[in-house]
């Protein structure tokens, strides 16, 4: 089997072959990885986007970053704003190498709200004693020869941009606007959130969307817990329940009502009947005792020999 090559001179990305050999990686993974790294160096990343350039629903493209992120090929980082301090978004920050291995080697997070040029961390001393970082620098040009051989990348760019004379094109600057449109929402239904809280807020965020963490607080709220330990009990039991969809919610919850109002009818599997418990002195005064119709038996005995006494006497008379 052979391969037609085409000349790289416009239209072409360069990348890693570590990503592209690397077997723990599904063959979804590596695709939506090499489509991230041919995108410009100051892009973000959202499963909603991303879904629109290829035929996988936004469920399975979830998945598939949920793997890259495994892999350590995808970190989410908190973005604050420079002026108040708070936590404006959240940054997805891919990697043409892995950040973690067997090893376990330490991940530095990147400089706060830039993602241009950077440096990304140094990784653990190898064996040769020599340390490996990259970074971006601008465009050499170069000889492009087989791949089999693995290229340094470092002195190359990425020159696989798309201009749009209408628009910016929405693959060069993906802002996470769900978790903007959550946090925001949460705090003006005055949900207090802690730095662990809006971490898990991220998290949640990539795995529901904002139309369910609102929805799951607005349970909280007409609950009246208005919490986010509440909030987030309800969004891992939807999480089990593999819960994806508004309408996902609905269904779970006429199940629910069906269930409750089973048992409140008592048709459920396993119901036993009722027993009334009827107190002692009811009894006492409806059932006669023992002694009672002994004496009225006695009673009726003696009753019975006058009688024929009397009858007795008369016919001797």
């Amino acid at each position: 089997m052979g391969i037609f090559r085409v000349k790289k001179d416009t239209n072409y990305s360069v990348i890693h072959n570590t990503p592209l050999r690397d077997e723990n990686l599904s063959w979804r993974a590596k695709g939506l990885l090499a489509y991230m790294l041919s995108l410009p160096d100051d892009g973000t990343f959202h499963a909603t986007e991303l879904s629109q350039h290829a035929k996988d629903s936004e469920k399975t493209t979830t998945s598939t970053l949920k793997e890259l992120k495994k892999a350590g090929y995808l970190k989410r980082y908190p973005i604050q704003n420079s002026e108040t301090g708070k936590i404006s978004h959240w940054e997805t920050i891919v990697y043409e190498l892995p950040t973690i291995d067997t090893k376990n080697h330490r991940v530095d997070k990147p400089p706060s709200g830039e993602t241009t040029e950077w440096k990304s961390h140094p990784m653990d001393e190898p064996h040769d004693g020599e340390t490996t970082e990259w970074t971006n620098h601008p465009m050499e040009k170069c000889r492009l020869l087989n791949t089999n051989s693995l290229l340094s990348t470092n002195n190359i760019q990425n020159t696989n941009y798309y201009h749009d004379d209408n628009k910016e094109s929405k693959s060069h600057v993906l802002v996470d606007e769900e978790f903007k449109v959550s946090y925001n929402f949460l705090k003006g239904e005055g949900i207090p959130l802690s730095e662990i809280a809006i971490t898990e807020l991220g998290e949640f965020c990539d795995s529901f969307g904002s139309e369910l963490i609102k929805h799951a607080a607005h349970k909280a709220i007409d609950e009246n817990k208005p919490k986010w330990n509440y909030i987030k009990a309800i969004l891992k039991s939807w999480e089990k329940q593999k819960v994806k969809t508004l309408d996902d919610v609905a269904a779970l919850d006429r199940r629910f009502e069906m269930s409750k109002n089973k048992r409140l009818n008592g048709s459920g599997p396993g119901r036993s009947n009722r027993k009334e418990i009827v107190p002692d002195w009811l009894r006492e005064d409806v059932e006669p005792t023992k002694k009672e119709i002994e004496k009225q038996n006695s009673q009726s005995i003696d009753e019975e020999r006058e009688r024929l006494q009397e009858m007795l006497n008369k016919y001797k008379s």
